[in-house]
């Protein structure tokens, strides 16, 4: 859009100029002179010139930009802890939404349910330290009634046959829950 408008403003400047000249330096019949016909011509390159470079600059800005993106979903990606994809928190989504039946105490969107199911968006783990590996072994060996805040036991795996890639998944996907990727 601004390159756009930047071709009309400079196309435009150069039209008047060439109008104006025109109209300024022409006889009663509308004839230009040869000093203003160079002087248009000159505004005319001039004009393009501007068009050029200012294409030039707007594709580089947008190559810039267009780096700066990458870098960040680089930097992104290296905050994921090792194994982690982003891939590999989408299947845990899935999985925590369906087979792994983990919204159901945990709520839909990992906010936890009252006296059933832990918050998993906030910092605060009750049950691991909250990082992915303590995320995946609290998943794969549950936790008793005891242990538990509501009194309510989460079985290992949470009572599912989910597999042991599902867990590593659904732990990757609680992982982004409380470290921004929701």
């Amino acid at each position: 859009m601004k390159e756009s408008g930047m071709r009309w403003t400079a196309t435009g400047m150069a039209l008047a100029l060439v109008f104006g000249l025109a109209a300024c330096g022409g006889d009663a019949n509308g004839n230009a002179s040869d000093e203003v016909r160079e002087t248009a011509a000159a505004a005319q390159q001039q004009a393009g010139e501007a068009m050029e470079n200012a294409g030039e600059a707007m594709k580089n800005a947008g190559e810039a930009a267009g780096e700066k993106m990458a870098e960040m979903g680089e930097a992104m990606q290296q905050e994921m802890p090792d194994g982690v994809t982003k891939e590999m928190i989408a299947k845990g989504k899935t999985v925590y939404a369906g087979a792994g039946i983990c919204s159901s105490c945990h709520g839909p969107n990992g906010g936890g349910i009252p006296n059933l199911g832990a918050n998993l968006t906030d910092s605060e783990w009750l049950h691991s330290d909250g990082s992915y590996d303590g995320i995946v072994k609290t998943v794969m060996s549950g936790v008793t009634a005891q242990e538990s805040s509501s009194g309510v036991p989460m079985p290992a795996k949470g009572g599912t046959n989910i597999s042991d890639d599902d867990v590593k998944a659904v732990a990757a996907y609680v992982w982004s829950l409380s470290h921004g990727g929701k």
